[in-house]
């Protein structure tokens, strides 16, 4: 099967499926206009790009895991059969990559804004149904990862289902399995904003549930979407499993993929000036220590174009260290430690030798970013609790104990 891929919606090439083996191919008018390429592992030439380059590029764009599985099976195919998956849902994949049909030139109005209630249904059926592939405003969308989300446009009027538009938000519900998540993932984010760290817009919205009962859902800002005079313009990106060529059942090092060797190596290749974006990269390092997130694997880092190519904002920032079912060995080791308590001079010297960063020269710098860490988690923790339902306090209670146990170590290790 061949699919058309439309770039900044404008025609850039031929994705060719032939089982599960893929290639790509740019339109020869598309390299004489000069296009940029969709991925800077597979430059805008005439090569035919290999089933090497191509397949783990366009596999990442599809939801992972269980998502997959239900994805596929709503679609009546198998999770392998990767062209009807990019076909069904390639319309609005994460950045400015749309996949089979072309972007439509749509001029209606948007769908109606969701009320309270109707957000609690959607979300509700998106439980069975991931993204909605086949409701009645035909949207055709993709999104990386392992958790259940809905992308939606938001505006002055409220949440719409986003349809054939461009999304502009990302609305993650609450988790049955890991209570406060949605209140914990807000409380990182708020708190790495405040530490810092460049990271997208959140909030919290209300919704109904079927039985009545009120919850918050959390919401971010796409920050591969820029709108202007109310229009949606796609931005580019690519995560770090996309540029190394690994497909997303090895985003873990542990599995094969990308540790923070190849991540600072991507930083001082393709970022300018790298050193700005390395600087980014360390304290994002650290401040995933502080609060304990053990999940911070190669496609929870990408890269933006955008005015050049630079580090895209933190995203999926969560403490999963207060949740004990989860896994407690870091998805990329720092040195040879896989634990905050295996930091040590040893694994200080192996960081610095496979990654060339030596943090111990920066250790009065990255001192005060730690104490400006603890103290935007407490100020955070408290405006959250706030605003938030009291069931869901203890989660939030958990991650101030545990970010002031981790920072007291991280501490100790950069001495």
């Amino acid at each position: 099967m061949e699919l058309s891929i439309h770039f900044h919606e404008k025609p850039c090439g031929v994705l060719n499926i032939d089982q599960e083996r893929m290639s790509f191919s740019y339109l020869p008018d598309y390299i004489a206009d000069g296009g940029p390429p969709i991925s800077v592992s597979m430059p805008c030439s005439q090569q035919i790009w290999p089933d090497a380059n191509t397949f783990p590029f366009f596999e990442n764009l599809l939801p992972e895991g269980a998502i997959r599985q239900l994805l596929a099976n709503r679609l009546g195919t198998a999770e392998n059969n990767f062209s009807r998956l990019l076909q069904a849902t390639g319309g609005d994949v994460a950045g400015a990559i749309s996949i089979g049909a072309g972007p439509t030139q749509n001029n209606s109005p948007l769908p109606p804004p969701l009320s309270e209630h109707e957000l609690g249904k959607v979300l509700e059926q998106i439980k069975t149904e991931p993204f909605l592939p086949n409701n009645k405003q035909g949207m055709r969308l993709s999104l990386a990862g392992a958790q259940n989300k809905l992308p939606v446009v938001i505006d002055s009027a409220g949440i719409h289902l986003s349809g054939q538009f461009a999304s502009t938000h990302i609305i993650k519900p609450p988790s049955e399995r890991f209570p406060g998540l949605v209140e914990n993932e807000y409380l990182c984010m708020r708190a790495a904003l405040h530490a810092g760290l460049n990271v997208p817009a959140v909030e919290l919205r209300n919704f109904i549930s079927a039985d009545g009962q009120h919850h918050d859902c959390y919401v971010i800002q796409r920050y591969d979407r820029s709108t202007i005079n109310g229009v949606t313009v796609r931005l580019h990106q690519e995560d770090m499993c996309q540029i190394a060529g690994i497909v997303s059942s090895q985003k873990y090092s542990q599995d094969g993929g990308p540790g923070f060797s190849e991540l600072f190596n991507v930083l001082r290749k393709f970022t300018r000036p790298s050193a700005l974006h390395q600087q980014e990269l360390i304290k994002r390092l650290l401040f995933n220590l502080i609060i304990g997130n053990q999940d911070a694997h190669a496609k929870n880092f990408s890269l933006l174009h955008r005015d050049g190519i630079v580090l895209a904002p933190a995203y999926d920032l969560v403490s999963t260290l207060v949740y004990q079912q989860l896994q407690n060995r870091f998805a990329m080791p720092v040195g040879q430690a896989w634990t905050v308590k295996g930091l040590n001079k040893a694994a200080l010297e192996q960081f610095k030798e496979e990654s060339g960063v030596d943090l111990r020269r920066q250790a009065s710098v990255l001192q005060r970013f730690i104490d400006s860490v603890l103290n935007a988690i407490e100020l955070e923790a408290d405006e959250v609790k706030e605003r938030t339902w009291p069931e869901n306090h203890k989660v939030l209670d958990q991650i101030l104990v545990l970010s002031h146990e981790h920072a007291l170590q991280v501490r100790r290790w950069l001495q």
